[in-house]
């Protein structure tokens, strides 16, 4: 018996919660864009600071 128990060695029937191929929607994951605009807000923020830390 081993020392761990290693789940990660499964074969067979994925576990539940899995899609398969052909219920997949990759266009759902190129639509997001969440990261793109909190990488804007970030640097309206940088810039925001800068110009606040410069001026005074």
């Amino acid at each position: 018996m081993s020392p761990y128990d290693d789940d990660d060695d499964w074969v067979g029937t994925p576990p539940e919660g899995r899609y398969t191929r052909d219920r997949a929607n990759p266009d759902f994951w190129w639509r997001q864009r969440p990261v793109s605009i909190a990488a804007a807000g970030v640097v309206v923020v940088v810039i925001v600071v800068v110009l606040i830390a410069v001026l005074h």
